[in-house]
């Protein structure tokens, strides 16, 4: 467990973007699925998994960044929990499902947030790396703003990934949030529900031989949706004031069980 904790500690830091081939996390084999049609369950699981897995996650309260300075740019290192959606899709196919090597996936992303005006602001993230392509985004508008108090605000998020070690491709995700928080200091501890709707296609091939014709190459393809609901909770700090270090922690406890904990570093500007 020691040795597990510790590899996973590895590729949070200097390799998030390679955690999938690094940890061997291979969900779907294209060899089961060449003499039948890809199961709508299976699809519909495995393209919740990887939306989870790779969305836009904002790491901010309900207040406008302006009462603070104008851009902070920041990295994220988040470790997503492994649900069963999957693995219970395929043993209801007569599949068996494969062994787990990590309780959780890391994922890493460069974060930008820019102030827009005091009631709202925006946050994009990218990550992209030898095909695999993950852009994502937020809009914030402020409901209310509290010198004393909670304040409240909405978020609307979206997110295009394309993970191609996983046959996964063209994956949205559309993430409505409602946020609130309480202005301090130095920091902003705040909390929120969520919502997600995600859809996605699967395309895998391999190649086999075919008595008489030789090697052929088998498609199997697919499409996915789904959707989930969360709760998440953290606390974002602005130390050393306006042009100071960032850092931001955060915990989601999703209803499909792809939890999650993280982190976000960086700098205001």
């Amino acid at each position: 467990m020691a040795k597990q904790s510790l590899l996973l500690l590895l590729c949070l830091l200097l390799f998030p973007l390679q955690a999938g081939a690094i940890l061997n996390i291979s969900f779907l084999d294209p060899s089961q699925f060449l003499n039948q049609k890809l199961p709508q369950n299976v699809s519909n699981e495995a393209v919740k998994m990887f939306a989870i897995y790779t969305v836009h996650r904002p790491y901010t309260g309900a207040t406008s960044m302006v009462d603070y300075n104008s851009m902070d740019v920041l990295v994220e290192a988040t470790l997503v929990k492994i649900g069963d959606g999957v693995l219970n899709a395929l043993a209801a196919n007569g599949i068996t499902p494969p062994q787990i090597e990590a309780p959780a996936v890391p994922i890493g992303a460069l974060k930008i947030r820019k102030a827009i005006n005091e009631r709202s602001d925006l946050g994009i993230s990218v990550l992209s790396y030898q095909g695999q392509i993950i852009v994502g985004g937020d809009v914030k508008v402020v409901l209310h703003k509290a010198e004393e108090g909670p304040s409240f605000a909405i978020r609307l998020g979206y997110t295009y990934a394309n993970v191609p070690y996983a046959f996964l491709h063209d994956i949205s995700t559309i993430s409505p949030e409602f946020v609130m928080s309480q202005k301090l200091y130095f920091a902003e501890p705040y909390l929120g529900i969520g919502g997600r709707y995600m859809h996605g296609r699967i395309a895998m091939s391999e190649t086999v031989n075919v008595p008489i014709l030789g090697p052929e190459t088998v498609n199997v393809t697919g499409t996915g949706s789904g959707t989930t609901g969360y709760a998440f909770t953290g606390v974002y700090f602005r130390i050393f004031g306006a042009q100071g270090l960032r850092l931001g922690v955060e915990g989601t406890f999703d209803l499909s069980g792809y939890s999650t904990v993280g982190a976000v570093f960086g700098l205001g500007f």
